[in-house]
């Protein structure tokens, strides 16, 4: 298992806070922004939940403290929505009261599987209405997102727009490649067009030609307000480019001890991260 989280330090900063706040750091010094975003989901227990606000305090306390340039994010089945809604609102809001006592940082909330997609919409309108720096990753692949753009975008939403990584029915999202990368330029194009000065958009993507789309969506509309999010260990030369632009980008930067199967995500999306592993494994 050493071995293994070795590897998957290429996708993941390592298993506590400190870790992720290190590489953050390294990542400051590139001129790079940091999200710092606490592995597992689905969890059934209030103990658990509880443990996992009081990380995302110290996380927040540590993110001060150490003066790195990060902002959060928390997928809502860590806090209690996969069996309690207001309970789940209630830990949002602790973390809400954390992030204005800490110099007003962000908070993300995090698009899970589809079966809680609407809660997810229905909690963040909450948030939003009472902190306005929480922001909502929304996914291209679901043929829903379009109406929940137009839906959240007059609410002042700051929209985090991702593919999407989860096996999802056909009835409900686009299973082609080329479905969803045209659903996410659509997306995009909307968000670019009709944002206003409370909006925030994220184009969270490693796709080249849906970052060219966005640079020449911003000299069209000049005073949309964005960034570039990509996750750690993907792309690092693009970000790298992106910043030698002057444009601002931003690390999505994972810890903590439930690594394992965001690793296997990451190393079932390139066929080389296979091999690379096997080498590695048999050349001890």
């Amino acid at each position: 298992m050493s071995l293994l989280l070795r590897f998957a330090k290429q996708w993941i900063a390592g298993e506590t806070a400190e870790s992720g706040i290190s590489r953050v750091k390294e990542e400051n010094s590139r001129g790079i922004l940091g999200l710092l975003n606490l592995l597992g989901e689905n969890i059934e227990s209030r103990d658990q939940v509880e443990a996992t606000v009081k990380e995302y305090l110290h996380l927040l306390d540590l993110i001060d403290q150490d003066q790195v340039k990060s902002q959060i994010s928390v997928k809502p089945t860590q806090l209690g929505l996969k069996f309690d809604f207001d309970y789940c609102l209630s830990n949002y809001m602790k973390i809400v009261v954390a992030c204005k006592s800490h110099n007003e940082n962000y908070l993300w909330v995090d698009m899970e599987d589809s079966p809680f997609t609407e809660r997810t919409i229905e909690l963040y309108v909450k948030l939003l209405s009472s902190y306005s720096k929480t922001g909502i990753a929304i996914q291209s692949y679901l043929k829903r997102s379009e109406n929940d753009v137009k839906k959240l975008l007059p609410l002042g939403a700051k929209i985090r727009l991702v593919k999407g990584a989860y096996n999802e029915d056909p009835s409900i999202a686009f299973k082609s490649k080329q479905q969803v990368t045209e659903n996410y330029g659509k997306l995009l194009t909307f968000l670019f067009t009709e944002s206003n000065s409370e909006n925030f958009t994220a184009v969270a993507t490693h796709d080249s030609k849906m970052i060219e789309l966005s640079k020449l969506l911003s000299k069209q509309n000049p005073n949309t307000r964005h960034e570039y999010e990509m996750l750690m260990g993907v792309r690092d030369n693009l970000k790298l480019d992106l910043i030698r632009e002057s444009r601002q980008v931003r690390e999505y930067v994972p810890y903590g001890p439930q690594w394992l199967a965001y690793s296997i995500r990451r190393i079932k999306e390139k066929k080389s991260n296979i091999f690379l592993l096997g080498r590695s494994l048999f050349s001890q």
